[in-house]
C-alpha cells in the first residue's frame, strides 16, 4: 500500500560539483558564471524579528564584511510583491506568503497545516529565485573577483537587534569553481492516444525541470509546461520513497503528428541546466469509436432491413455488419468491404423463412481501431411479407353516405381489405370501419346529412396471414351541403329622403355565399327581389333608392351558402321614406301684354316632376316692394292672366312651384310687365 507525502519540508540538499553547504544549519552557496548565489531555508522557530544578514570573508583574511546593506526579510506589500514577482507567481504564492488566520483547533492538525504551508512556500524558493528574494532567503553575491575565494557566514538579528550565528560555510569558493549544469539523467519519451508522456530520473540537484517542444527537430522550441515541473512521489509502507511511472504528460498534441523534446534542470539557486538530448514522439490514435447506438431490424419477406444511427465520432469512417444464429453463438462478418460513415442502412436478402437471426454494428475509425459490439438485435424471418397497398381508391358522395370503390389486388392468399376514416389528412391514427374484411372492392359508409366537413378515407388490404398492407392513398370527399344557412336578423332601418336603408347582422355560417333582398309595397302581396344577383356575403346593409315618399315598405331577407342552399327568410321590417327636397324653381318666366285686352300674361315653363302639384304667382308694384299673392294654386297650363291692372302702371311678378309633399320652391326670377296708356 502506497500513501501520499502531504509535507513536504525543503532542506536544501541539493549538491551540485558547483555548490557548498554550511554544517548545521542549511546555508548553501552555489557558483555561476560571474556570481556566487547564497540560499537557505526558514528556521524551525520562524523569521527571526529582525530578519538575516550574510557577511563575507575573503581567504587569507581574517575580517568578514556583511554585503547586506539592510536586513534580508520576508516582503509582505502586495504592491511590491506584485512588482517583483509578476502577477502569475503573485498569484500563486500570495496566499502563503500572508496567509489567512488558521480555524483548525486541533493542535495537531494546526501544525501539519502550517508545516504544510512552510514546505510549499520553499518549494515555490527552490524553483523561483523572485520568490526566494522576496522571503529574505535568497543574497546573489555579485561583487566577486575572478581569482578570489571567499567564505560565508548568516546570522539571524533578533528582537532587540542582537545577531545569532546561523551558519558559517568554511570551505572557500569562487567562481573558479563554476562548472555548468549537465543535462538531466534518464530523460524518456513515450508517445500515447492523444498525449506524450516523460520521465527522467529525480536527482537531488534539481529543485524542477522545463520541458521544451518543437515541431521540427531544430525548429523553434517553446516551453510546454506553464509553471515549473516538480516530481512528487509517494511512500510505500515501508518508507521507500516511490516515483511515478511518468512525471509530466503532454495532452496539447494531435495524433499522427511528430514532436520533438528536450528538457531542462532547475537547481535551488535558480540556474538552468544544459538542455537534454532531443527525443521525438508521434501520438497515435489507439482509442476505439463508441459502438453505434439504435440499431433496429425490420423484416420483409426473405429480407431483413438494419438501421442504425450515424457515428458522432469526428474520426469515424465507417461501419461493420455481424451477424449470427445464435445470441451467445458465433457471429461472423457479412459485409465484404467496410461500409462507409454516411451508410446508416443495410440489407440482406434471399434468406430463408423461419428463421431466427441475430445481428450487431460496429464502428470504425480512420486509425482503424473498431468499436464494441452495438445493441444485439433480433430479425425474425417469418411470412410476414404484407399485400402490396391497394390501388385506385375513390369516392363518390351523397347525402348521408359516402361510396368507396377501389381496384382488387392480386396476391393469391388475399383475405379482403380493412376502411379507415379520419377528420384529418395527416391523422397520426385512422378509425377502423370495418370489423371483419371487407372481400368487395366497394364500401358505403353512412352518414348524417348535415355532416359539412371533409372526410379522409384510405384501405389496407390484409392476407390469410393476417399481415396488414400499407395503407392506399388517401382519398377526400366533402358530403353534399344540404343544410340552408339560418334565416338573417335585421339590426334596423333608416328613412332618408327618398331612401330606405336596410341593416343586418351577418351570418355566423363560415360558408355564406350572399344574401337576397326582397320588399312589398303597402297594400302589395307580392315580394319583389331587389338584388338581381346576391349580395356580397360581407355585406351588412343595403339602400333602396327605388321608393316613393310617405308610402310604407316592408322588407325581408335571405341568405345563400355556396352549394347555394337557401335559408328561411327573416322578420319582415318597414320603413317610410319622406321627401324633403324642394321642387324646382320655375324657370323661363315671361309677362306679356294681352293684344285682346287690358291684361297681362304670365308664362313659364312647367317642370317634369311626378310630385309637382303646382305653381303660385306673386306680384307688386316695386320692383324689392312686398309681393302679394294673387293666383291659386295653378295645377294645368303654365299660364296665368292678371286683369287687375292698369295702364301705365309697371308690375313686377315672380312665381314659386309646390309639390305633394308640402315643400316648396325658390322664387323664380323676379319678370316686368305695363300695359300702355292709350293716346289721345
Amino acid at each position: 500500500m502506497r500513501k501520499l507525502t502531504l509535507a513536504l519540508p525543503i532542506v536544501l540538499s541539493l549538491m551540485a560539483p558547483s555548490a557548498l553547504r554550511a554544517k548545521g544549519f542549511p546555508l548553501l552557496a552555489g557558483v555561476d558564471k560571474e556570481s556566487i548565489i547564497l540560499r537557505w531555508v526558514i528556521p524551525e522557530g520562524g523569521y527571526p524579528a529582525g530578519g538575516f544578514n550574510l557577511y563575507r570573508q575573503e581567504a587569507g583574511r581574517k575580517t568578514w564584511t556583511k554585503l547586506n546593506p539592510s536586513p534580508l526579510v520576508k516582503i509582505t506589500d502586495e504592491k511590491v510583491l506584485k512588482e517583483r514577482l509578476g502577477d502569475e507567481v503573485f498569484k500563486r504564492v500570495i496566499n502563503l506568503i500572508s496567509p489567512r488566520p488558521m480555524e483548525f483547533k486541533d493542535k495537531r492538525r494546526r501544525k501539519v497545516e502550517e508545516e504544510n504551508r512552510r514546505s510549499a512556500l520553499l518549494l515555490y524558493a527552490d524553483i523561483s529565485p523572485q520568490v526566494a528574494d522576496v522571503l529574505g532567503l535568497r543574497w546573489e553575491d555579485k561583487t566577486v573577483e575572478k581569482g578570489k575565494s571567499y567564505r560565508y557566514r548568516l546570522t539571524a538579528i533578533g528582537a532587540k537587534g542582537k545577531e545569532k550565528r546561523l551558519a558559517t560555510i568554511l570551505k572557500p569558493i569562487g567562481l573558479k569553481d563554476y562548472l555548468p549544469l549537465t543535462a538531466p539523467l534518464g530523460f524518456f519519451v513515450q508517445a500515447g492516444d492523444g498525449v506524450v508522456s516523460f520521465r527522467w530520473f529525480k536527482e537531488p540537484r534539481f529543485s524542477a525541470y522545463d520541458l521544451y517542444r518543437s515541431d521540427q527537430k531544430d525548429g523553434k522550441y517553446e516551453r510546454v509546461n506553464t509553471a515549473p515541473i516538480i516530481i512528487l512521489t509517494t511512500t510505500d509502507t515501508t518508507g521507500m520513497e516511490v516515483v511515478p511511472e511518468f512525471v509530466f504528460t503532454d495532452s496539447q498534441v494531435k495524433n499522427g503528428h511528430t514532436y520533438w523534446y528536450y528538457l531542462r534542470g532547475i537547481d535551488a539557486f535558480g540556474r538552468q541546466s544544459r538542455q537534454s538530448e532531443r527525443l521525438s514522439a508521434t501520438p497515435v490514435d489507439l482509442t476505439p469509436p463508441l459502438a453505434p447506438l439504435g440499431l433496429k431490424t425490420e423484416v420483409s419477406g426473405d429480407t431483413v432491413t438494419l438501421r442504425w444511427e450515424r457515428s458522432p465520432e469526428p474520426d469515424a469512417a465507417g461501419y461493420n455488419v455481424y451477424r449470427g444464429r445464435d445470441y451467445r453463438g458465433e457471429f461472423h462478418r457479412i459485409n465484404k468491404k467496410p461500409l462507409p460513415r454516411e451508410q446508416t442502412i443495410y440489407q440482406e436478402s434471399g434468406l430463408p423463412l423461419g428463421i431466427s437471426l441475430w445481428y450487431y454494428i460496429t464502428a470504425f475509425d480512420s486509425s482503424g481501431n473498431e468499436s464494441g459490439k452495438s445493441y444485439v438485435a433480433l430479425a425474425n424471418v417469418i411470412d410476414d411479407l404484407p399485400p402490396a397497398p391497394p390501388v385506385g381508391l375513390k369516392a363518390i358522395s351523397r347525402p348521408g353516405e359516402v361510396i368507396l370503390s377501389w381496384k382488387p389486388n392480386k396476391e393469391e392468399d388475399l383475405n379482403g381489405y380493412v376502411v379507415f376514416r379520419s377528420l384529418k389528412r395527416e391523422a397520426k391514427q385512422y378509425l377502423r370501419l370495418t370489423d371483419r374484411p371487407v372481400y368487395d372492392t366497394t364500401y358505403v359508409d353512412k352518414l348524417t346529412k348535415e355532416a359539412s366537413n371533409p372526410f379522409y378515407y384510405r384501405i389496407k388490404a390484409l392476407d390469410n396471414n393476417y399481415n396488414e398492407s400499407q395503407p392506399s392513398q388517401v382519398v377526400e370527399v366533402t358530403l353534399p351541403d344540404v343544410t340552408p344557412p339560418t334565416a338573417p336578423i335585421f339590426k334596423g332601418v333608416t328613412s332618408s329622403d327618398g331612401s330606405v336603408t336596410l341593416h343586418w347582422y351577418p351570418n355566423p355560417e363560415r360558408d355564406i355565399g350572399g344574401y337576397n333582398l326582397y320588399r312589398q309595397s303597402d297594400g302589395d302581396t307580392n315580394w319583389g327581389k331587389l338584388n338581381p344577383t346576391p349580395l356580397p356575403p360581407e355585406a351588412t346593409s343595403f339602400t333602396d333608392r327605388g321608393v316613393r315618399p310617405n308610402v310604407l315598405y316592408r322588407y325581408t331577407l335571405e341568405a345563400l351558402d355556396r352549394a347555394k342552399n337557401v335559408s328561411p327568410r327573416s322578420q319582415p321590417i318597414a320603413g317610410k321614406p319622406y321627401d324633403k327636397t324642394p321642387p324646382q324653381v320655375p324657370q323661363k318666366v315671361k309677362v306679356a301684354p294681352n293684344p285682346e285686352d287690358t291684361s297681362l300674361i304670365i308664362s313659364w315653363e312647367r317642370a317634369k316632376d311626378e310630385s309637382l302639384l303646382g305653381y303660385v304667382i306673386f306680384r307688386s308694384i316695386r320692383k324689392k316692394g312686398k309681393f302679394l299673392q294673387i293666383s291659386p294654386l295653378i295645377k294645368g297650363e303654365p299660364r296665368f292672366v292678371d286683369k287687375e291692372v292698369s295702364p301705365g302702371v309697371k308690375y313686377y311678378y315672380k312665381l314659386r312651384a309646390y309639390d305633394s309633399s308640402g315643400n316648396r320652391s325658390s322664387f323664380s326670377k323676379v319678370c316686368k310687365g305695363e300695359i300702355e296708356k292709350e293716346k289721345r
